[in-house]
């Protein structure tokens, strides 16, 4: 079975690059943060609905990670370089995705990057992500394309109604986010705190769901 790891949000642009691996046959664990601020549960409602919807491309059971973020975007906003939070933000999911990948054998990530859509999106902040991927195939399906055909594919799969409705934001973000991260200044901020500490709790916290 060829598995892979599959950051979801409640926007447009994941499910479409998980759909595109699972079109492959690769079977998903899903992977998805949320924040305290969601007193009704809108977003984990949200990423529920969009995996019952994708999860009919798919032939096994799948598994969502819930990952409860708030104490982790807490210690880079102590901590670390406030213009930051984004990268770091980050770089810590797609820490815990490596990590995730090795408890079920695959070291393959997928994100719904696309370029320069975001803060943590353009040249020089896909960049900073790189030297924590070592060992992993780091995909991103959507990287060239535009908001409209994101669109477009949203609507064929019947995830365009679910992936617009509205649900919590990030409220960590911060006025002025970093733009073009220099590599040096993130690995100073992430030298502030216990990014393994981090890692192993969030995971060990994990609110973990299978379809």
């Amino acid at each position: 079975m060829k598995k892979f790891i599959s950051l979801l949000s409640g926007g447009l642009d994941s499910p479409i690059a998980a759909f595109l691996m699972i079109r492959k046959n690769f079977v998903p664990t899903f992977l998805s943060f949320l924040t305290a601020d969601d007193v009704d549960n809108s977003m984990k409602k949200k990423i529920i609905k969009i995996i019952t919807i994708l999860k009919k491309y798919v032939d096994s059971e799948v598994v969502v990670y819930f990952i409860y973020h708030d104490n982790n975007l807490d210690v880079f906003k102590e901590f670390c370089d406030r213009k930051l939070t984004c990268v770091l933000c980050k770089r810590l999911m797609l820490r815990i995705a490596k990590k995730l990948g090795e408890l079920f054998q695959t070291n393959i990530i997928v994100t719904g990057d696309i370029l320069g859509e975001q803060a943590s999106q353009t040249l020089d902040n896909l960049y900073a992500y790189n030297n924590i991927i070592s060992g992993c195939i780091m995909l991103r399906p959507l990287i060239g394309c535009d908001k409209q055909e994101v669109i477009d594919l949203n609507k064929r799969i019947r995830t365009y109604k679910t992936s617009s409705e509205p649900s919590a934001g990030c409220n960590f973000n911060p006025q002025y986010p970093e733009t073009h991260a220099k590599l040096d200044e993130v690995l100073n901020s992430e030298k502030r705190v216990n990014i393994k500490a981090l890692i192993m709790k969030s995971i060990k916290n994990a609110d973990i769901l299978k379809f």
